[in-house]
């Protein structure tokens, strides 16, 4: 007998699922696949040699303290680590909250500020596991295009007042301004400055998922929306920032956090009580030990430049190889490149070539909210392959678009 589906919730039977983690399994464990699909970091970038003593040190050593339920907001020891790390020292850790990986932080802002169906404005494309857990939570999602310099702030400008004309409420921008999944683009200094402004002017939040901006292999480091709020709009209530351990330690730790104005914080904190309870005391205290023993400045220049051996790798195959007409964005940090191919291959019929000839990626459209998908796109990923599969799934694809 089949489960009687009018027993889920509406919520649930309308909730979008994550097209990246359902293409990854049906890819997963194929022989001869070459994957560039999914947001995996190398295993040889995880610091299991360090993380393996810490543990066991923390739970022989302060077992009785991390063991035992925790505060909802998160361990104050790996804040106090996090804020020296990050150089924020005149931060409160009232205004920190440490949280399951950043999409839990998403979530957890989502919950403490959207009403069903208020407007969050989005770059379009946009990484598609924030958007489902963002309308998860009850939004609508609103695209805003991008060039080479980022998110177009004229365009959420005309978003914003488009949904208002409607008698819509906006109540946030959600953006990744640094090495953005999935295009790889890194939003201008003068762009952050002016997203910044039309957010304080139109009186909406705006929500900075920074999970790559340590992964920095070119180019000089721009100050994130956040601190720029901060510093140079002595605004400390437009910008909430979330940030993640996973690409730089591991996504199997689960931990990650969110700062931003007091009060916001302490609302989801109120969600992180009821979904969580508390974030793993384990995972926090090693890896504020981590912190506070200095391993993480040596541990991220050893990771990127791995990263930036296969990034530089993959870029020479797609010269190369890949026919004219194709085009990509060359990243200067994170994990991503952008394809763009010439009209009219379509890239969802194209995952299923591609996958018979062995090699994964993930189709543009997946990244776009309802109504703006492009399918003349696709994301790869060059974190995960070692350099000489990263050349011959490039090879390949170059294959297969050359008969298309």
């Amino acid at each position: 007998m089949a489960f009687p589906e009018r027993l889920l919730s509406q919520t649930t039977r309308t909730m979008g699922v994550s097209f990246i983690r359902e293409m990854l399994k049906a890819t997963k464990g194929v022989e001869g696949m070459i994957s560039l699909a999914g947001g995996l970091p190398s295993p040889d970038s995880f610091p299991k040699a360090q993380l393996a003593g810490l543990f066991k040190e923390v739970i022989e050593v302060e077992g009785a303290d991390v063991l035992q339920y925790g505060a909802s907001e998160g361990d104050d020891i790996l804040k106090r680590q996090i804020l020296l790390h990050e150089g924020e020292t005149a931060v409160d850790l009232d205004e920190v909250l440490i949280t399951d990986g950043a999409t839990n932080g998403i979530y957890f802002f989502s919950r403490a500020v959207i009403d069903p169906g208020d407007i969050v404005v989005c770059e379009a494309p946009s990484f598609n596991g924030s958007l489902v857990a963002i309308e998860a939570c009850g939004a609508e999602l609103a695209g805003a295009p991008m060039d080479e310099e980022g998110l177009i702030v004229e365009r959420v400008r005309d978003v914003i007042r488009a949904k208002r004309a409607e008698g819509r409420t906006v109540k946030y921008i959600y953006i990744i301004p640094e090495f953005q999944n999935p295009s790889g683009r890194t939003m201008s200094l003068a762009r952050r400055r002016d997203l910044i402004r039309t957010a304080r002017e139109a009186e909406v939040l705006i929500l900075e998922d920074q999970p790559y901006r340590d992964l920095r292999f070119y180019g000089e480091r721009l100050p994130c929306l956040w601190d720029l709020a901060r510093s140079e709009f002595g605004d400390n209530h437009t910008v909430t920032i979330c940030k993640s351990f996973s690409k730089i330690l591991g996504p199997g730790l689960r931990l990650g956090y969110a700062a931003g104005p007091a009060p916001l914080i302490a609302a989801m904190a109120k969600w992180a009580q009821k979904v969580i309870v508390s974030p793993e005391g384990v995972v926090q205290r090693a890896v504020a030990r981590f912190l506070e023993r200095g391993y993480m400045e040596p541990h991220i220049a050893r990771i990127t430049g791995i990263y930036r051996s296969k990034r530089d790798a993959i870029i020479v195959a797609l010269k190369e190889m890949m026919p004219s007409g194709v085009r990509w964005t060359e990243p200067e940090g994170g994990l991503f490149i952008w394809v763009t191919c010439p009209k009219p291959i379509d890239t969802d019929a194209l995952f299923s070539e591609a996958a018979k000839a062995g090699v994964a990626f993930i189709p543009g459209a997946k990244f776009y909210p309802p109504g703006m998908e492009r399918r003349d796109e696709m994301r790869l990923n060059f974190s995960y392959a070692s350099e000489a599969d990263l050349r011959e799934g490039v090879a390949r694809l170059a294959r297969l678009l050359e008969r298309s």
